[in-house]
This record gives C-alpha cells, structure tokens and sequence, in this order.
C-alpha cells in the first residue's frame, strides 16, 4: 500500500434537528437566494464521537443558486459526552431530488472542527468527509462523516 492510497472510516453520525423558522430571501445580485434553518438540537452517535448539538447554538446558512444547487455553510455547537464543546463548519452541496424522488441527487460536506486540547483534538487534524440525508416528521438531517486515512 502506497502512503498516496486512501480508505475511509466511519467515524460518527450526526442527526441535526432544525426549527420551523426557516426563512429563504432573495434574489441576491447574483441571482441566488439567501436561506436560513436554525439547528435546534441534535444527537452524535458512533464509534469515535458521542453526545448531542447544542440547542440553538447555530444554523445552515446556505445559498440557493440560480442553477438549483444549494451551498451548504452550516455553523453550530457540539457537545461530546465527556463535556466538550466541538465548533462545527460544514460545507457542502445538495443537489435538490428529482421529481417523485424523496432525497436529494448529492448530498455531500466537509466539516471543519475547533476544539480544545484534549481526547477529541484528532478532529483538528483529519480529512473528515460526509454524506447527508433528508428526513422529514420533525424536520431534520443525518449526516455521516468518514475519516480520510
């Protein structure tokens, strides 16, 4: 195996919980339109990262483009089971589904991490990329992330 190879390891799951007051505004000069989703709550499960979002510490800020994409520019707050706090980035694109479909044609983010010193510091220091999935009935999404080794 060559140090240039690659391999992903599901390193945890992410369900976020979003308000109803989400809003859409626009269009922009651009022509896109600027939207907004508060996270209101949420649980991190999986085998490297447990514990919960913290209740309305951010939101997705995503910019809906004139071709239909949507930029995914989520800030909010993690908080681990041990007590703590992990700053969350995600950025990422959703291809809006096609007709009669229920999730999107792509789906895709890549998280950056701010956190302190100590046993969750790898997140400052690994290729994390995820997968995201829409579910409805409370509104929310999931989100996989994977590390790069």
């Amino acid at each position: 195996m060559s140090p240039a190879d690659c391999r992903l390891e599901h390193v945890f799951d992410i369900e976020v919980m979003f308000g109803a007051d989400r809003m859409i505004f626009g269009p922009l000069p651009s022509g896109s339109s600027q939207g907004y989703t508060p996270a209101i709550g949420g649980t991190i499960s999986g085998p490297k990262l447990s514990g919960s979002v913290v209740p309305h510490s951010g939101a997705d800020y995503a910019t809906v483009r004139i071709d239909g994409v949507i930029e995914l520019k989520a800030h909010y707050l993690l908080e681990a089971d041990d007590g703590t706090r992990i700053y969350i980035e995600n950025k990422g694109f959703l291809v809006r589904p096609a007709a009669g479909e229920a999730q999107p044609a792509y789906f895709r983010l890549t998280p950056y991490f701010r956190v302190p010193q100590g046993p969750h510091d790898w997140l400052e220091r690994t290729v994390i990329v995820g997968g995201g999935e829409r579910r409805t009935a409370p509104d929310r999404s999931l989100f996989r992330y994977y590390a790069l080794r």
